[in-house]
């Protein structure tokens, strides 16, 4: 007879059990292993639960975190943000607003580079290259770009065509150190805001110096 023929089932062990209710009794060794195997089964039970419970904590954790970097850096970007809104009507030229400008923008410690810059037959390529679609770009550039633009410090960017890219009027230009600082996925609704309202002073300036 083959081994799988001898096997001895769950339901005969427990058919034998219930035929003989003394033979745990008279075996005490057997029911000490089985009782020690159900203990141990059950600590690793409770080992693995609290595992799973510390992962989940720990994931909570860093969402928790990831939340409360967001809201400090959505909280800065407004503050940064509403200081340039004010300068757009307390500066009339150029010049002057570019500074201010890069000065409060500067002040975050994430970015190390801030241009207003006139548009510039020189920056044509870089439009058609990276804001001809929508006039906005976040990420790496290459070497050519940032020599345009930038220090070779910065290794991320953030550009904003001010008009259109039939009509280009300057372009906002933040740099940063982190390559990871700027990239698509980043939220820029502050910043979209105020490149519409200085397009509008931009052009109210070009008018007046027309």
């Amino acid at each position: 007879m083959s081994n799988s023929n001898n096997k001895v089932t769950s339901a005969q062990v427990s058919e034998f059990l219930q035929q003989n209710p003394l033979f745990l009794a008279q075996n005490p060794a057997l029911l000490a292993q089985l009782e020690l195997q159900q203990a141990q089964g059950a600590t690793s039970l409770v080992h693995i639960q609290q595992r799973q419970l510390r992962e989940h904590n720990t994931m909570l954790k860093s969402k928790i975190d990831n939340l409360i970097k967001h809201a400090k850096e959505n909280e800065l970007i407004y503050s940064l943000f509403s200081e340039c809104h004010r300068q757009l009507w307390t500066n009339y030229d150029f010049k002057t607003l570019a500074i201010n400008l890069r000065n409060i923008i500067c002040t975050n410690p994430a970015i190390n580079e801030c241009h207003l810059l006139k548009y510039d037959k020189k920056f044509a390529q870089l439009i058609e290259h990276r804001l001809e679609h929508n006039g906005v770009y976040l990420g790496r550039v290459n070497q050519q770009e940032r020599d345009l633009l930038f220090s070779a410090a910065t290794q991320s960017t953030a550009l904003y065509l001010i008009g259109n890219s039939h009509h280009p009027i300057a372009i906002l230009a933040f740099g940063s150190k982190d390559p990871n600082h700027f990239e698509p996925a980043k939220d820029s609704l502050f910043v979209l805001e105020f490149v519409h309202s200085l397009q509008l002073r931009l052009l109210e300036l070009e008018q007046e110096f027309a």
